[in-house]
Parts: structure tokens; sequence; C-alpha cells
């Protein structure tokens, strides 16, 4: 798990980089999408991995499941904080962070190998 999060934090900041580069003053919007791809992501993953063990497995898929709604709604309670609270000048940048991160967790089973 910590090579995984250590990726998207290297791909976010990379993406971050690159927005404030094309985007001047986006810098802002961008760290805030990666914070919302990554720090759901690492809530489940801190979730999941309480239980461990062969006999812990019934306890294990159900608190897989709960960590599934939790990250779900973690990230729709962050959207909704940011485009509230923030008011993002390039919403762009904020999406493309985001899904950067959260494509980097789907693709990752096949860049390890």
């Amino acid at each position: 798990m910590f090579k995984l999060f250590f990726k998207q934090f290297v791909i976010a900041s990379l993406v971050c980089l690159l927005a404030a580069v094309i985007w001047p003053g986006s810098l802002l919007d961008a760290l805030l999408g990666g914070f919302i791809g990554f720090f759901p992501q690492l809530v489940f993953g801190y979730m999941v991995f309480i239980y461990q063990g062969a006999r812990q497995q019934h306890n294990l898929i159900k608190m897989m499941f709960a960590a599934e709604a939790v990250k779900f709604g973690l990230t729709v309670v962050l959207f909704v904080a940011v485009f509230l609270l923030v008011q993002p000048s390039n919403p762009i940048s904020l999406l493309s962070t985001y899904a950067a991160v959260v494509l980097l967790h789907w693709l990752n089973f096949w860049l390890i190998k």
C-alpha cells in the first residue's frame, strides 16, 4: 500500500506543477484536487487493513464495505466543501488532478509488472 500511496503523491505533485505552469494561480486548485483524490483512499486503506488474518475474514469483508461507503461519502463531502468554501478559479486543474490520482489507483496493477 505504501508504494501505491507514494506513486499517487508523486503523480499529484507532478500534475500540480504542470497545472501551475500552464495556468498560473491554479496551484491551490490542483492541490485540493489531489487531496480530494488521495485522502479518501488513504482512509480506505487504513480501514480495510485494521483486520488481518484468516480468522478475521468476516470482519474484513464487513470493514471493506464500510470503508468503501466512508470513502465515497468523504469524497462527496470534500468536493462540496471545496466548491462552497474555496470557489476554485480553475475547476479543470482541480478535476484533472483528482482524475490523475484516482486513475493511478486503478492503473497501478498494470504499472507494478
